[in-house]
């Protein structure tokens, strides 16, 4: 299963919290299929570093009976302290399984020791001998292997995006403030299109671009109504501006609204970034900002689509090339190492099971 962790705070309240899912494919259902369940909201005490997450982490898993064995993955945010309470799950669980290899260990040498006592028998043993010729797959055992939010790291990708169309966004959302704080202004909006617009908010993804997106659809009649309130509208070149940033952005939110559903599996996520990457290839509007946006997203990706990189996770490929539905994309010129490093293990689970 994949474990799912996100924490939640406010300012000027006193209780915090983290919340612990978990996905997985349940074959006992007629017919089978993935299921997301909640296995606790608990309580986080104050200061939120890496080992309380860890411990409240560890708790909830042992409550469950979910051992590191069973688990996947780990997707969090990308937060300093859930990162810290990952890497202290991962380190206890190669501790924990140390200690059992070396029990095992002497307990097989003291078996080893008690047949040799009983059997001096100069033959040899067919086991000692016909696997010396043939082939292994190395497969590396990563207990607690995290991987980042995709949508909230798309979004971080985006605020280069916000960076650069910054002074206009401020305009914007001045204009916007301004019509919303009239009654009048909200209800002849609404009489003449049947819509208001709305404004962005710092902590829900895709809400800057949902705001300029609504204010290019009513753009006749934002200007006309900017036009009684005597108030000045934005010039032409601003307005293309906006279309600019929303022809930037709209496959970047399309992407995150499915991202962030159960309705995707995590095959899902290389085809997104293939996606991405080839909308930013070919954006001609503002190359300066796209190439700089593509840039940003192969490091922040590179743990997915660089098999090179030293945190590289195999198990989106995988999963990917394993998905009829768009294991066609791994096919591609452009993700052939990345479709090799998938093949090699995918071979390594089919050898260890």
């Amino acid at each position: 299963m994949t474990i799912c962790v996100d924490g939640w705070s406010k300012k000027n309240l006193a209780n915090s919290f983290l919340g612990i899912s978990a996905c997985f494919f349940d074959a006992q259902c007629k017919p089978g299929k993935p299921q997301h369940v909640t296995l606790s909201i608990a309580e986080l005490p104050y200061p939120h570093t890496g080992t309380a997450i860890a411990e409240c982490m560890s708790r909830c898993l042992s409550e469950w009976e979910i051992s590191a064995e069973k688990v996947l993955m780990v997707v969090s945010d990308n937060g300093a302290n859930i990162i810290k309470a990952v890497q202290i799950l991962a380190e206890n669980a190669a501790v924990a399984s140390s200690v059992v290899d070396e029990y095992e260990t002497a307990v097989s040498d003291t078996e080893i020791e008690d047949e040799v006592e009983g059997d001096n028998s100069e033959e040899e043993s067919e086991d000692d001998t016909h696997d010396s010729d043939s082939e292994t797959f190395e497969l590396e055992t990563v207990s607690y292997r995290r991987m980042m939010c995709m949508a909230h790291t798309l979004q971080l990708v985006i605020k280069t995006a916000y960076n650069h169309y910054n002074t206009l966004l401020t305009k914007a959302r001045h204009l916007v403030g301004k019509m919303r704080k009239s009654g009048k202004a909200m209800q002849e909006l609404h009489i003449k299109c049947g819509k208001t617009v709305f404004t962005d908010n710092a902590t829900r993804w895709n809400s800057t671009f949902n705001m300029i997106k609504r204010l290019l659809e009513l753009r006749s009649e934002v200007s006309a109504l900017l036009v009684d309130m005597r108030i000045d509208s934005l010039q032409v070149s601003e307005w293309d501006r906006l279309s600019e940033f929303c022809t930037l952005l709209e496959p970047f939110a399309t992407q995150t609204n499915i991202l962030q559903t159960d309705s995707r599996s995590i095959s899902y996520a290389i085809p997104a970034l293939f996606d991405l990457e080839c909308h930013l290839k070919s954006f001609s509007a503002n190359k300066t900002i796209a190439k700089t946006m593509l840039n940003d997203m192969h490091t922040r990706f590179s743990c997915l689509l660089s098999p090179d990189s030293p945190s590289f996770n195999p198990i989106p490929a995988a999963s990917c090339l394993l998905d009829p539905g768009v294991a066609a994309v791994m096919l591609t010129t452009e993700l052939a190492p990345v479709c090799e490093a998938a093949k090699t293990f995918i071979l390594s689970q089919v050898c260890e099971n």
